[in-house]
């Protein structure tokens, strides 16, 4: 049999010890012990963990190993193929290969990442399935009810969506420290064997399934420090719990200052910053660097506004922003963190409504897209006219179109948002060329 040389630094589904020790099939049942952080994940869990529906597997107890990885390459072949397209051994001993790095565009596969062949609503491995934990952020958190994906891979199937061949290619080059050509691009923001179910446990924050990149064998956001209160100076407002005025995400509770909720722009922000260069096949181009630390500067150095900058004047915000300044947003107020319908990863469901025109039919539309204006009306007035031209906080010479619209521009001529607004984005005033202001 051709061995493959495989590498055990990455704790991306690590070959585990058990494996190494030959226990006769009377100890393979008996009852997961208390063993550190395998047994306190969603996946090592004795009660609602791993636990493969093949049949030889009966022998082994929930959450077991051997769940994920195969010490002797196949059980009866009773599974997909655990090799690749040479015959070798999968990397880390999974009983199917890890990631298909050919797998470039949507739609993926099944077979195209290991976790899809349990984190799906249809032809699932995972015994009795994963029953309403593997809903987007916008359900789970937001309390949208209507057409969420039931199933990671479906998340990852919409019109826009994490590239997991970037993500591979990304981490593999900043984060090599656990990061290898055979990991799992999931890895690069989960860590299997510590992600912890906090979908279900949304009151608490202990039970987060993430960690940074740049600090793998950590979960993050399950220390108060770690938390979008402590990191904002107390001066993040989550937003309102879908169509529940006055009661907040991420549980439809009155607290709003964000103590339940992980520092998502710390942890985003390990990839998505001023310094990574994220270079992007879908789009074919290098994705925007995000300034969402930086403060003060003039238009061209300060940070975006939803970020720790200080927004400018009033902003025209509804509630539950109302007219306070200095507000900061999480990434996941706005954006999906797998895929989304929407251009840009954008939810479903912002601060209590929907983001789109009409409610979607089908969860996993390729072609849907939001209007982007719809988001902004989320959390700012939405009548633009006066936002732009009338309101104290406009500079916009109601009279001069053309400036803005087009020579040959009316107030009918509607410009997108995004054409001003997004991360980056200042626009110079029509009066003084000399001057210019940030606008996101």
């Amino acid at each position: 049999m051709k061995m493959q040389q495989r590498d055990y630094r990455s704790s991306s589904f690590l070959l585990p010890l058990c494996l190494i020790i030959i226990l006769p099939a009377p100890f393979l049942s008996l009852p997961a012990q208390a063993a550190g952080p395998y047994t306190d994940s969603a996946h090592g869990n004795a009660s609602y963990g791993v636990k493969r529906s093949v049949a030889p597997l009966g022998n082994y107890s929930q959450g077991n190993c051997a769940h994920c990885h195969e010490q002797h390459a196949s059980i009866d072949g009773a599974e997909p193929a655990p090799y690749s397209g040479d015959n070798s051994a999968s990397p880390f001993a999974l009983f199917a290969d890890n990631f298909n790095p050919s797998a470039t565009f949507t739609p993926y596969q099944q077979n195209d990442n290991f976790c899809f062949y349990c984190h799906t609503n249809v032809d699932y491995l995972q015994s009795s399935g994963i029953t309403n934990y593997n809903r987007d952020y916008a359900a789970t958190f937001g309390g949208y009810t209507t057409d969420s994906p039931l199933g990671i891979f479906e998340a990852f199937n919409q019109h826009s969506y994490h590239n997991l061949s970037d993500i591979q290619d990304f981490s593999q080059t900043n984060f090599s420290s656990f990061f290898t050509a055979t990991s799992n691009p999931c890895t690069a923001c989960h860590n299997p064997h510590i992600a912890r179910r906090n979908k279900e446990n949304k009151k608490d924050p202990s039970y987060t399934a993430i960690s940074k990149p740049s600090d793998h064998a950590n979960l993050w956001g399950n220390d108060a420090s770690e938390r979008m209160l402590a990191a904002t100076s107390n001066k993040y407002m989550a937003p309102y719990f879908y169509e529940a005025t006055n009661t907040y995400e991420p549980d439809a509770t009155l607290t709003h200052d964000g103590s339940l909720t992980p520092d998502y722009n710390a942890f985003c922000t390990d990839c998505h910053n001023t310094t990574n260069t994220i270079s992007s096949t879908t789009l074919g181009r290098n994705l925007i660097k995000i300034s969402w630390y930086t403060e003060g500067g003039d238009s061209t150095t300060a940070g975006d506004k939803h970020g720790k900058n200080s927004a400018t004047g009033s902003s025209e915000r509804i509630m539950p922003y109302g007219t306070d300044n200095g507000w900061v947003l999480s990434c996941l107020d706005c954006h999906e963190p797998h895929g989304s319908p929407s251009s840009f990863l954008i939810r479903r469901e912002v601060n209590g409504s929907y983001t789109t025109a009409a409610v979607h039919t089908k969860a996993t539309s390729p072609t849907a897209t939001s209007n982007i204006k719809l988001l902004c009306a989320k959390c700012h007035n939405s009548d633009w006219e006066y936002v732009h031209h009338l309101s104290p906080d406009a500079t916009f010479n109601q009279f001069k179109c053309g400036s803005c619209h087009g020579q040959n521009g009316t107030a009918g001529f509607i410009i997108p948002c995004e054409d001003c607004h997004s991360h980056g984005k200042y626009v110079t005033d029509i009066d003084d060329p000399s001057l210019s202001r940030r606008t996101f």
